[in-house]
């Protein structure tokens, strides 16, 4: 498993490299995700990487798959080596490192924030103007989830660091405090 990761660090910094040579990394990443979801299943691995299937059926396979023009010629090509090296199952690895730099290049930051009901767009703003002073200043992307058992209030995580300002947590620690 440690060489996959390392192979998949390896096709994601090149293509990172690459992009920011070039100045497109915005455009990368959206490929990448338009690859990845695509792509980047078990069913496709399998299917595209069948030994009997030719290079020739391989390349109408993808451009039945990918319409021209959605995504970049590159990153075509990226999907085709990938095929053709046998390591289609990494894309998604690719896409998620790739995504983890360009973060980093841009100072930005995931927040996965669970609550109890959906937040509107006024109360997401809050939350990541909130988060990204906790941030150091630093763009927050949300990336949001819901669980009605937190019952209100919510859970944020920033990396390594947990945020739960949740109200079922509350009861719990009042319940302690009380016992």
């Amino acid at each position: 498993m440690a060489l996959r990761g390392t192979a998949g660090r390896r096709y994601a910094q090149a293509v990172f490299d690459l992009a920011k040579e070039q100045g497109s990394l915005d455009r990368w990443l959206s490929d990448l995700k338009v690859l990845n979801g695509i792509f980047g299943t078990p069913d496709a691995v399998s299917t595209l990487e069948d030994p009997k299937i030719t290079e020739e059926d391989q390349r109408r396979l993808v451009s039945e798959h990918l319409p021209s023009g959605v995504v970049s010629d590159l990153a075509v090509n990226l999907l085709l080596l990938l095929v053709q090296r046998s390591r289609l199952a990494l894309l998604p690895r690719v896409a998620e490192l790739f995504q983890e730099m360009y973060n980093k290049e841009k100072g930005m930051v995931v927040a996965d924030v669970t609550t109890a009901v959906p937040l509107d767009a006024e109360h997401q703003k809050r939350v990541a103007d909130q988060l990204s002073r906790i941030a150091g200043g630093k763009t927050v992307e949300l990336r949001l989830h819901e669980d009605p058992r937190i019952l209100g209030g919510m859970i944020a995580r920033i990396g390594d660091e947990l945020i739960d300002a949740s109200v079922a947590t509350r009861l719990a620690d009042l319940s302690d405090r009380l016992s």
